[in-house]
């Protein structure tokens, strides 16, 4: 969790990128690792669920990766590690290979307490998608920050697309005044 005034944050996801220094026979990962999926008609990786540390990658022929499903980024590089550890033991790769990655963005829940907002209100101050319908969330997506938020009704918010910790600070402060400045919420922090 990151103190940030009186709101709560959460890291759900780190979402890490990169790439093995070796391509990888994405047929033959199939066969021998028995928690890969692969459906070549829909997608061109194959997914692989990593036990210890919990995570999930999409592996590319390539050797380009995605890695989700951890809370940290020490977690996440562990998780690369191990991977690699696995992919070497099974002959997949060469014992010379290595991996270069980073935080692509984190998945962050942000809980500010006593704040609610109508959802209509912030669709028609905010160029956000809201199809009440469908799908009770705003989708707002801010500009340069890159930090995209889904907006709840209980004024909790999921937060991603930034990368670091500073970054997400500032995007959900500069979000939660901009709620301020248009009357949606009241300010209940004193920022």
């Amino acid at each position: 969790m990151i103190g940030l005034f009186d709101f709560e944050l959460t890291v759900e996801n780190v979402v890490m990128v990169g790439c093995f220094s070796e391509s990888v026979d994405l047929d033959v990962v199939c066969l021998k690792l028995e928690d890969s999926k692969c459906n070549w008609k829909k997608f061109s990786g194959i997914s692989f669920k990593l036990k210890s540390p919990l995570a999930t990658f999409l592996l590319f022929r390539n050797g380009g990766f995605v890695c989700t499903g951890t809370k940290t980024k020490i977690k996440a590089e562990e998780a690369v590690a191990n991977f690699l550890c696995l992919l070497k033991a099974e002959g997949l790769v060469s014992n010379q290979c290595a991996f270069e990655c980073g935080v692509k963005h984190l998945v962050v829940s942000v809980n500010i307490a006593g704040a609610s907002g109508s959802l209509e209100q912030i669709s028609s101050e905010f160029d956000t998608i809201y199809e009440s319908d469908k799908f009770p969330v705003a989708d707002y997506k801010m500009g340069e920050s890159n930090a995209a938020f889904l907006v709840f009704l209980t004024g909790k918010l999921i937060c991603s697309g930034v990368t670091d910790k500073e970054g997400l600070k500032k995007a959900v402060k500069e979000f939660y005044n901009q709620l301020v400045e248009k009357k949606i919420i009241e300010q209940i922090l004193d920022t």
